[in-house]
């Protein structure tokens, strides 16, 4: 699970911002809030909504979890990761930060503690236009018995990549030269086979595998690959005919038919005679079915789905079960975790304060984030929309 992630010079955000997951001691033990297995004495809400008006930077702090999983589950030059554009800022590096829980150490066993931080350099070419990036710093420590131990550590850009023994890698090892500036030393190690690297890489690959953040774009899974999902997971299948039963009430069934065309997903409705084709459907139906896949790999496989603008075609009821399949510890019980961005005020009355977290911008236009559960006095006992419309937590648009 992840307990906090935090980016800067990143879009719209200059100063560093942080997404904070972990629930105050002082909150009450709700079904919906997940005990960390890493600290007992850390819970971790399943669902985090960020709110906020259009532009605020919602999208870019999402955005920018994926491309640090695309820098680290790959041995790519790191990718185009446009910064704060003031002249104060544009040149200076990109940081993240990410800390959770995961079991990429010791498979199987109780999952440990991690922090890895990523710094990613620019500097301007001869043209005065942005040079090749590169990784300027880079570090991976985990928390034994709550003390800080380094895994892997690179402070100065080219020099020497550290390593502890955990790696079972020598200092002469040669896959340690072979770690180049414009790439991660995790990525890096994990495509050469070195076990740890390997397993941490896929852990934060799995993590936001389940996203429908393509670049710059949102796109779920088109409509061949959810037919491979019907067709070859029986289990999927099953399930995906449930959820469908239950978003629409006329929906008795799904089937995949195939024809001149091209294979085509079907929905017997009750009270008609012939099925209709996923292109007469309506575009809520048609958003709902392309999310699912994310949706059943992040409750089954990868333990978060990162999901931007699901609202966009789906009544505001609908938006609450997804987020209800990932509050349930029937529906999911591995803790996968839910990050997503949402327009539909009328959750925050579905929702926990501590789930909750709104996205505004500065009078200079940089990204501001907060949690409904920082803002003083916000009692639990009282509905939060009427408080949000009132401007109490805050991201309210404002016109003129």
């Amino acid at each position: 699970m992840i307990h906090t992630f935090s980016v800067s010079n990143y879009g719209s955000i200059r100063e560093e911002v942080a997404l904070d997951l972990r629930i105050p001691r002082t909150a009450p033990d709700l079904t919906c809030f997940r005990q960390s297995e890493a600290r007992l004495d850390v819970r971790l809400p399943t669902v985090a909504v960020l709110m906020g008006p259009n532009g605020s930077g919602k999208t870019t702090l999402l955005r920018a979890l994926v491309d640090l999983a695309r820098i680290v589950s790959s041995p790519i030059d790191t990718v185009q990761l446009l910064p704060f554009l003031s002249d104060c800022s544009k040149w200076n590096s990109t940081r993240f930060c990410i800390e959770g829980e995961a079991d990429f150490l010791k498979p199987g066993e109780t999952p440990r503690r991690f922090r890895y931080e990523l710094e990613v350099g620019r500097h301007p070419a001869d043209d005065g236009t942005e040079g090749p990036l590169f990784v300027n710093q880079e570090a991976l420590v985990h928390y034994p018995r709550g003390r800080r131990r380094r895994l892997l550590e690179r402070r100065i850009p080219g020099a020497r990549t550290y390593v502890s023994r955990d790696f079972g890698l020598t200092a002469r090892d040669g896959r340690l030269r072979a770690v180049e500036p414009n790439r991660s030393a995790i990525a890096t190690l994990g495509i050469l086979n070195v076990p740890v690297a390997s397993r941490f890489a896929n852990t934060i690959r799995a993590w936001v595998t389940a996203t429908n953040i393509v670049g710059n774009e949102t796109a779920s899974p088109n409509t061949p690959f959810v037919v491979r999902w019907l067709e070859t997971i029986p289990a999927f299948r099953r399930w995906a005919r449930v959820q469908m039963q239950r978003s629409d009430l006329g929906i008795e069934d799904i089937d995949v038919a195939h024809g001149l065309g091209g294979p085509d997903i079907r929905f017997h409705h009750r009270g008609l005679d012939a099925p209709i084709s996923l292109d007469f459907e309506s575009r809520g139906t048609r958003r709902l079915l392309h999310l699912l896949p994310l949706i059943k790999f992040a409750l089954d496989e990868s333990g978060l789905a990162v999901l931007d603008e699901i609202d966009g075609d789906l009544h505001v009821e609908l938006v609450a079960e997804i987020i209800g399949w990932f509050r349930s510890r029937e529906s999911n019980p591995g803790n996968a975790q839910l990050l997503m961005t949402s327009h539909h005020v009328g959750l925050l009355d579905e929702l926990e304060k501590e789930e909750i977290f709104i996205i505004e911008k500065d009078d200079s236009g940089a990204t501001r984030v907060h949690g409904a559960q920082d803002v003083r006095g916000l009692r639990r006992d009282v509905h939060l929309y009427p408080k949000y419309r009132a401007g109490v937590l805050g991201g309210i648009p404002r016109f003129g």
